[in-house]
């Protein structure tokens, strides 16, 4: 793992962990509910993780009773996990560099195929709109399940970005799917005297 990508992920598992004690499964069933709409997670960088944390002593491990009667193993945030969790909230946000393929090939895509500039286009109105209907029902799901929880407010303000971006992404991809259009138009009155030619 990146020191960059380990930096990252400590700081969402601490965070997790401020809500409750939980295994490394539950850590991911949480966070691919809730920060996994815009921070993703893997097995692979949470357990790493959680072994460094621990290690630093901002972490401790739990033994738990399971249904079967198993021991579980859980990790609760300690004192020094919840000091390190407060400094970092207090950081500005590092902006991460984009990497976007559409928009790769919609930059490159002078004498690409216009049907598949649509297809790609088309996708991505499809796919955010249906992540806007899941955003909706999100917002509705914490207004009614958590009203008295003290961090409603935060989660409600995370959900509100993902829902205008998917907005904003909706809007685009409607306009680019006009010009698209309106290209293909182009190229075709332009396509249409050299047919002419041909025939005569």
């Amino acid at each position: 793992m990146s020191a960059l990508r380990y930096r990252s992920s400590r700081y969402a598992i601490l965070g997790l962990l401020s809500l409750a004690p939980m295994s490394g499964y539950e850590i991911r069933k949480v966070a691919s509910s809730s920060i996994g709409h815009f921070w993703s997670e893997s097995y692979g960088q949470i357990y790493p993780t959680l072994r460094e944390l621990v290690a630093e002593g901002l972490v401790r491990p739990l033994s738990r009773r399971g249904r079967a009667g198993r021991n579980r193993q859980e990790y609760e945030i300690r004192d020094k996990g919840r000091e390190v969790l407060g400094g970092w909230r207090s950081e500005r946000p590092k902006a991460q560099p984009p990497r976007n393929e559409l928009l790769l090939k919609l930059f490159f895509g002078e004498r690409g195929s216009i049907a598949d500039h649509l297809a790609h286009v088309q996708h991505v109105l499809t796919s955010e709109t249906d992540r806007l209907d899941r955003y909706r029902h999100l917002e509705e799901q914490i207004r009614r399940k958590w009203r008295e929880h003290s961090s409603r407010p935060f989660w409600l303000m995370t959900v509100s970005y993902g829902r205008h971006l998917s907005e904003a992404l909706i809007q685009w991809s409607q306009e680019a799917v006009s010009s698209l259009r309106r290209e293909a138009a182009t190229r075709s009155r332009r396509q249409s005297p050299r047919v002419r030619k041909r025939a005569r």
